[in-house]
Formats: C-alpha cells, structure tokens, sequence
C-alpha cells in the first residue's frame, strides 16, 4: 500500500508510521494460546515476538475494501493479494462512483499491470524491504517503553506505555519512537494485538532541528479485528502529524484508512483471476 507523498515528508514521517505499519503486512493467525503472566513487559514481549513471527511465516492471501482519507479527499479501493503482488481498483472518489470512462481508465491500467507483471513484482520487492525494516522497529517496542496495566476486560488487557528512561534512541526514527506514549490492548487468548494509539510527548528535532521536527501532539491510533477464527486484520489507521521539513515546509498529515470486507482467496490465484475479482466486485 503506497502513499503518494513528497520524499522530504515521508522520510519526516516514517518514524512514526513504522510504530503502527506492521499492522498492514498480516500477521499469522494460527499461534497457539500463551499463558498469562502478571508482568505487563513479559506480556509485550510474549505479543511481539507473536506478531513478527506472524509476519514472517504468513500464508494467506486476501481481497479487501480499503477506504481512505487524505488531506480532505476520500477515495473507495478494492485490493486483492497475490503471492507475486497486489493489485487494486479505484472504486469512488469523494463519495460518488467512477463514470464509465474512469472505470475504463481503471481496467487499462489493470490490464497492462497483467501483461507487465514484473511492475507487480517491483512494487511487491520494495513492500518487502519495507517490512524489514518495519520488523527491526517492531523488535524495539518491548524496550523502547515502560507498560503497566491499566485495566482488564475479559481477554482484553489495556496496557499503558511511556518511554522507558533507560532506552537510549540511535537514529532520527527512533527518537520518534521513543518520543510516543499512549495504550495498547492485547488479546489475552491469542496474544494479539488489538489495538495500539498514542501521542507525542515532546518535539522530536531532525539533526538538531536543522532537518525540521516534529510538533508535539502528534497521534496515530490504529485497530485490528478477528475476521475469521484467528485471522486478524487492519480496521483502522488514523494519523495526525504536524511540523517542519527542510526549508521550513510545513508538514501537516490527517490521514485515515478503513479497512472491510475481507475474503480469503486461494494461494495460487494468478493477477489475471484477481483482476476478474476486482471487476465482479465493481460491479456489485
């Protein structure tokens, strides 16, 4: 899922999205139970290692309805996975559907993707490589904070985090990281996560702020759900970022996504029958 942004904001931003990103890359929904123990980083740790594991060994492929908000405009897409990449359809803009020649724009577009497949697979190599490094953040949570818990609701435990005064940040990205402080709940039974929000505590400076910051306040909050027995996927994704970027640009991000209708789709589909599922999905 890529985001059409400018190279000085994304690289101002990716911080902060790489706390939340490995929502999107679908961790593995067969873990068995892990029992509960009363040490709320032993918790975090138990859910961590679940969700990287998760991504790693994730087998599963899935069409979904995506629906997003940016910087005041909305947009409906359809998405299908396969194991050489994703490819998606443009469904409405701004709460009215495509006319038939924007549908007809879409389906080109589509069908050169299937003839020029290895665009798909560039496109897959760098979510990919994106992964990675969204897992080497990942691995930093259970010591980039302190956890206590704040309350239980049946299999849900609220965990509240705030930075752990011992962690010493080595780069830009993670002094974002260790600049949040927020909550996140875990699903007791399968030591998932179910949701994790948080705040910027205090302004985080690029390069001694010469490379721009970010404003305190900041937020992100995203949701995942159990679609299926042990199938967790991204519900939700809202972020709000203000600041500066080089040359004083000022960076402003309101950003949300949805996410819906999730069906699973057999591992050997080719791009050419997701296509056909995007277009009977148009349809309907």
């Amino acid at each position: 899922m890529q985001r059409n942004r400018l190279r000085a904001l994304s690289h101002v931003v990716l911080a902060a999205l790489l706390l939340f990103s490995v929502f999107v890359t679908r961790p593995n929904r067969t873990l068995a139970t892990v029992a509960l123990t009363a040490n709320p980083d032993q918790i975090v740790r138990e859910v961590i290692q679940n969700e990287l594991s998760g991504q790693v060994n994730d087998p599963n492929l899935w069409c979904y309805r995506k629906g997003t908000t940016h910087d005041g405009k909305t947009q409906v897409l359809e998405y299908c996975q396969t194991k050489n990449g994703t490819i998606h359809r443009l469904l409405a803009v701004n709460g009215q559907p495509l006319n038939l020649a924007e549908r007809r724009a879409e389906e080109i577009r589509i069908q050169k993707l299937i003839r020029s497949p290895n665009a798909v697979e560039a496109a897959q190599r760098k979510e990919t490589a994106d992964g990675r490094e969204e897992r080497k953040f990942l691995k930093l949570l259970p010591d980039a904070f302190s956890y206590r818990v704040e309350g239980r609701q049946g299999d849900r435990l609220t965990l509240r985090f705030t930075p752990n005064p011992n962690f010493r940040a080595s780069g830009n990205e993670e002094r974002v990281l260790h600049a949040l402080s927020g909550a996140m709940v875990v699903d007791l039974d399968q030591k998932r996560l179910v949701s994790i929000s948080g705040r910027l505590s205090r302004e985080v400076k690029f390069w001694g702020g010469l490379a721009g910051h970010l404003d305190p306040g900041g937020t992100f909050s995203v949701t995942q759900e159990n679609v299926a027995s042990g199938d967790w996927e991204l519900k939700t994704l809202d972020v709000e970022m203000n600041g500066k970027a080089l040359l004083f640009k000022t960076i402003a991000v309101r950003e949300h996504e949805s996410y819906s209708n999730y069906t699973p789709v057999p591992p050997n589909i080719s791009l050419a029958q997701a296509a056909e599922h995007l277009e009977r999905d148009s349809d309907g």
